[in-house]
């Protein structure tokens, strides 16, 4: 059976609500030109896009594995163009960046609502009169994502009382799951260094892979994740 769908100006937020902090006035329209149903599978060709962030996401190709067993999966690839961190991070709890970021999540395949395999890149760049901004909660939370200690240990806590947010350069994270098994990198590198965050000016902060060859699981890295979102609204200096 073959078929297709079309999505017109679908409003984001009521289905965003309870997930997202803030409104995102986001809308999402596209085309699934080709929509094939074998009995077991359903593949599709086409792009769903989401105008948000002041950006887009992008999907594509969409489907589902398995239809007629216990648990089907579902399959698909995600593109990111241009969003605006300042609006994506704005009164969450990872903290607030204000920069452009890029990236994609490619052969993303999902059971029972937890993925089970992707691969992942996320990097900003540069755009005119964007400023490249990150704050304290947000480098120490990119620092536990990475399974690495807070940069503003001993003498550097007293340092980054003084400010409230710090130059970058920029900041990139490769990531990738399979069998169960989590593996984060910075993709920036420089003299044998691995960075997840590279400062820009005087006054920035360096945020080191120190593990670039670690392995968890992705179990794991979900309690990292709901660790961030527990934390306490004000960072701890150390």
């Amino acid at each position: 059976m073959e078929t297709n769908l079309s999505v017109n100006s679908i409003m984001l937020d009521p289905l965003l609500t309870g997930i997202w902090p803030n409104p995102t006035h986001g809308v999402m329209q596209g085309k699934l030109d080709r929509i094939i149903f074998d009995g077991n599978n359903l593949t599709s060709h086409g792009t769903i896009t989401a105008d948000i962030f002041g950006g887009q996401v992008l999907i594509s190709n969409p489907g589902v594995l398995g239809l007629s067993t216990a648990a089907p999966g579902f399959t698909l690839n995600v593109s990111i163009d241009d969003l605006k961190l300042a609006e994506l991070t704005e009164g969450t709890a990872f903290g607030k960046i204000q920069g452009i970021l890029t990236g994609y999540i490619t052969n993303l395949d999902i059971v029972n609502g937890q993925p089970q395999k992707f691969d992942l890149l996320l990097k900003t760049r540069r755009k005119k009169d964007v400023p490249q901004k990150i704050n304290v909660r947000a480098i120490e939370n990119i620092a536990q994502l990475g399974g690495g200690q807070s940069p503003f240990m001993g003498l550097a806590g007293t340092f980054v009382s003084f400010f409230k947010e710090f130059s970058y350069q920029k900041i990139g994270v490769a990531a990738s799951l399979e069998n169960d098994v989590f593996k984060v990198n910075g993709t920036i590198k420089k003299n044998g260094v691995e960075y997840l965050v590279k400062k820009g000016g005087l006054t920035g902060v360096d945020v080191v892979n120190l593990n670039p060859d670690s392995r968890i699981s992705f179990k794991d890295m979900v309690k990292r994740i709901k660790r961030i979102k527990g934390a306490r609204e004000k960072p701890v200096i150390h």
